[in-house]
């Protein structure tokens, strides 16, 4: 049961716009295409009761994260008891701090009225103030509000514990398993180099690699074989830096106590090393597992998901997307604004449609533009890609629509008198002159006097402009004088486009799509 809350006993978030995105539609979106992207993981035979989950940001983990939340559907759990560990207070046992409920941008989440039944005074008490900057049960939760809908949290911070201490709490956790409660055991595997005081194979992780990977599958083989005293004596034999070590020990004293036959899948395993464009010679494990019933009959599990490629970027000879992928992103960038302002789940509906691998998936710049009875109401996106394209779509639209420095935020009561126009840009490239750009086929940005501004390439043609009047209306958007672009120093770059357009919800129209020089 949730119990009531009130504005001044919610922990406001601390890591949101950092660790991981710090608004609603844009949580939904990277939370959605992580777990598309992670489809072919290996996945748990029926639905889990524990599950181990990294807590580093999500450009880190996510993919890691996302194997195991794939295996949670709305509907499942009504309540979700989170174990991490403390890494700023230091404090003995273990702290459920007295918040009536722990917000994001994806809502409230209320704390179970049972948590309050967790604090005796000795093992479990209230800490003050120590769960405030703490990320490894926050991360967790728009996880699991996208993939949950409403629930109740008891949220657990490991301090310093001995091993009668974890069995302990293991036995108060074990009568909350009702076939409705979801445990989730928040811990990054290795830390290794420098930074963390840890670095037995040399100074470099890169090197270390495979003894890395070696002495955390040492430590993933106990605790698939749930063996508690041996998982403690890896810990102590290696110095293995586990941050969540402590309540991964209670996990291994709870699940015999849960008397079922739990069979562990391991889902994911990298390092942070192992990613593109990693950025140190330091290193952090990732893993995710799951303990699940065991099924009738026990298919041979998949090989766990290693560390995301680097995803594909849209060239100029990149194949155009397709009529019905254009209206897709002009559908997702409406939801999205629908979800942000009025929270609803269009954003989670459009994506749902999606398949699994598909020319969406790669990364490419988007401009989305807004209009109101035939006036611009916003128009804003990237010169250059940075996003795959649906998360561009998402970015796209909620900063034309709420950043646009020349116009008011939208608001709610406007959402169904726009059109939605998202335009799909080739990559930039520079041409010699400007008498090499063609209007109706080429956008432009024009680079001079350390200014610059850009025109979609629809524009000329909607203002009825020639060339040079196109050129001069760019200089001024620049700040610039109107001759501006004509200086000897006046860089030009062009770049095609694909335009896709939805009517205004009330006048019931669909999306519209034609070619821009694709």
């Amino acid at each position: 049961m949730a119990r009531p809350s009130t504005t001044d006993r919610v922990r406001p978030s601390a890591i949101a716009g950092s660790w991981y995105p710090g608004a609603r539609a844009l949580a939904i979106v990277e939370a959605e295409r992580m777990m598309r992207s992670t489809a072919a993981a290996p996945a748990p035979a029926t639905r889990p009761l524990a599950l181990i989950v990294p807590h580093a940001g999500w450009s880190f983990s996510g993919p890691a994260a996302a194997t195991a939340y794939r295996s949670v559907h709305a509907g499942d759990y009504t309540r979700v008891v989170i174990v991490g560990p403390s890494h700023s207070g230091d404090f003995f046992g273990f702290s459920v701090n007295n918040w009536d409920a722990f917000a994001t941008p994806l809502g409230e989440v209320p704390l179970c009225s049972e948590a309050d039944t967790l604090r005796d005074g000795k093992l479990v008490t209230d800490v003050p103030g120590v769960d405030r900057e703490e990320h490894s049960i926050e991360i967790q939760l728009p996880w699991l509000q996208d993939r949950l809908g409403a629930f109740c949290l008891i949220p657990i911070l490991a301090g310093r514990t001995t091993p009668s201490m974890e069995r302990a709490l293991a036995r108060k956790l074990a009568p909350f398993n009702d076939g409705r409660t979801l445990f989730v055991f928040s811990s990054d595997f290795v830390h290794y180099g420098e930074r963390f005081g840890y670095a037995p194979y040399g100074r470099s992780a890169r090197n270390a690699r495979d003894k890395i990977f070696g002495l955390e599958i040492r430590a993933i083989r106990l605790i698939e074989a749930k063996d508690a005293p041996g998982f403690r004596d890896y810990l102590e034999a290696t110095g293995a830096t586990i941050c969540g070590r402590r309540g991964l020990s209670v996990l291994l004293e709870l699940l015999p106590l849960l008397g079922r036959d739990l069979r562990p899948t391991l889902l994911a395993h990298y390092a942070s090393v192992d990613l593109p464009d990693a950025p140190s010679e330091d290193s952090v494990g990732y893993v995710s597992l799951a303990f699940a019933p065991a099924a009738d009959e026990q298919s041979l599990a998949a090989r766990a998901l290693g560390a995301p490629s680097r995803p594909r970027v849209c060239r100029v000879d990149s194949p155009a997307l397709k009529a019905q992928d254009g209206q897709r992103l002009v559908r997702i960038a409406r939801a999205a604004l629908r979800t942000e302002l009025l929270g609803t789940d269009d954003l989670v509906r459009e994506l749902g449609t999606l398949p699994a691998r598909s020319e969406l998936d790669r990364v490419q710049a988007v401009f989305v533009t807004l209009e109101e009875d035939g006036r611009l109401r916003g128009c804003v996106g990237q010169v250059r890609p940075q996003y795959p394209l649906v998360e561009a779509v998402v970015h796209s639209v909620l900063d034309a629509a709420l950043n646009d420095t020349r116009f008011d935020p939208v608001t709610r009561d406007e959402i169904d008198r726009l059109s939605f126009e998202v335009t799909a840009l080739e990559p930039l490239h520079p041409v010699p002159s400007w008498r090499r750009i063609e209007l109706g086929r080429h956008g432009i940005l024009l680079a001079a006097r350390g200014r610059q501004a850009l025109f979609l390439p629809q524009v000329p043609g909607e203002q009825g402009w020639d060339l040079e009047q196109t050129l001069g209306a760019l200089a001024r958007k620049a700040g610039l004088g109107e001759d501006a672009w004509r200086d000897p120093d006046a860089r030009f770059y062009v770049f095609a486009g694909q335009v896709f357009k939805q009517q205004p919800a009330r006048a019931g129209a669909g999306a519209q799509g034609q070619s821009h020089g694709s």
